[in-house]
């Protein structure tokens, strides 16, 4: 399985594993029966044959014997074998070949008795293991054959002792017959527990299969959302700084060879300077995974320092852009949590590169408010508005984070015209975070 059982698989195991030993136990049984009326009969035979010198039928019945040994253990092995998953190589082909044989296995073992009880009729007895045997391997097939089989034999049994002993008294007749009942209730019940065992493993297969699909599936689950994760974390930090850096390289192609493109270059370096640095601590730790506290006071600076840095990419690039910030802090050194922290700073930066791309705004407004409960980020810009377009990866993102820390974000338009965006993020505190 190459998996730790649970309780309940172990609860559902422990049944079948009963049966299964009380299954083996009956086949033990069974074969030590034969072995046992084998020998008593050899045994019974010599004394016969001793005490009326008669060596040839002494001889006669060992080789019987023997050959009826090594038949017998031969076909008992192989179903072992088989019943146990022990062949390889062709499985279900060979499983084939096996049962396809056991019919003519079982009659050169009947044959081998009949021969062994014309010889001397105490091996008779052995005619008990063989109804279980009949009952087992025919009954596999027909259950009325199996029966007739069983009556074939208790009937070879009294014409054997009418034959050998001169007639049949009571207990001759009721011996074989008892025994022939009994075996037909016992290889009732063994077929009973068999099926059950039977059924109990296909259960634990199905369980066992349902488990396998269940843990591929959170697996396969768990890649989507780690890969959604890092498609949202790159489309929020590189993404958008490598967007800024193809603006401004535009920018500068465009301008007249004379004019100085210095200014696009350094604010270039800066943007993919920032990335870099970006890119490093996503592939190093997750931001959000910090386990030291974020102050206020300090995100508010990142706030004001990425609204001035859109404020100049915006304008290297030639486009009339001006950015402003308003921080409502009534505490620089509360501590708002790092992972809300990071909710604010990657909404802050998808939402400021979508008004520099495409908005097309000539003014922007970003503000921040720090309440007992919790925080707000709006944006605000003058620029085209959303025109009823439906949102887009970038947008969904930051709705995503936001419901993840227990917030909500709505992007609304600013004038009824249509013109204009709002971006309205509210975040609870950390430890309010349910």
């Amino acid at each position: 399985m190459g998996e730790v059982l649970t309780a309940a698989d172990a609860a559902q195991l422990q049944p079948s594993r009963r049966i299964q030993v009380l299954l083996g136990s009956m086949r033990v049984a069974l074969h030590v029966t034969v072995a046992a009326l084998l020998v008593l009969g050899l045994a019974r035979c010599w004394q016969a044959s001793h005490g009326a010198g008669d060596w040839g039928r002494l001889t006669l019945a060992g080789v019987l014997a023997a050959v009826f040994a090594g038949v017998y253990v031969a076909g008992t092995f192989v179903e072992k074998r088989r019943s146990e998953g022990g062949w390889t190589g062709i499985g279900g082909a060979r499983d084939q070949i096996v049962v396809r044989w056991q019919l003519p296995w079982l009659v050169t073992v009947t044959v081998l008795w009949l021969g062994l009880v014309i010889t001397y009729v105490d091996f008779a007895w052995l005619v008990f293991p063989l109804f279980f045997l009949h009952l087992h391997v025919v009954g596999r097939r027909s259950v009325p054959a199996a029966l007739a089989c069983v009556v074939g034999l208790t009937a070879v049994v009294l014409v054997a002792y009418a034959v050998h002993r001169d007639g049949l008294d009571v207990g001759a007749v009721i011996g074989p017959v008892i025994g022939a009942l009994v075996a037909v209730v016992m290889s009732a019940a063994y077929a009973l527990f068999y099926d059950e065992a039977q059924r109990q493993q296909r259960i634990i297969a199905e369980l066992q299969a349902a488990r396998a699909d269940l843990a591929a599936a959170e697996r396969h689950a768990g890649a989507l959302r780690e890969r959604h994760r890092w498609a949202r974390e790159v489309h929020d930090t590189v993404a958008q700084g490598l967007a800024s850096v193809v603006l401004l390289s535009r920018a500068a192609l465009e301008q007249q060879p004379a004019e100085p493109i210095a200014g696009q270059l350094a604010q270039m370096e800066r943007t993919a300077a920032h990335s870099l640095g970006q890119a490093r601590a996503l592939v190093g730790q997750d931001a959000a995974d910090r386990a030291e506290a974020t102050p206020v006071g300090e995100l508010v600076q990142d706030l004001e320092s990425l609204c001035a840095a859109t404020q100049s990419t915006a304008r290297q690039s030639g486009a009339v852009l001006k950015v402003s910030f308003h921080g409502v802090v009534p505490d620089e050194h509360a501590d708002l949590g790092t992972a809300s922290a990071t909710v604010v700073r990657r909404v802050a930066q998808s939402a400021l590169s979508n008004v520099l791309l495409h908005a097309q705004a000539t003014r922007c407004v970003v503000t921040f408010t720090l309440h007992q409960d919790g925080c707000t980020l709006d944006i605000h810009d003058d620029g085209r508005g959303r025109g009823g377009r439906p949102a887009g990866f970038g947008i969904e993102t930051m709705r995503q984070r936001a419901v993840e820390r227990g917030g909500t974000l709505a992007v609304e338009d600013a004038l009824p015209d249509g013109s204009g965006t709002v971006v309205a993020l509210s975040l609870p505190r950390e430890g309010a975070v349910g």
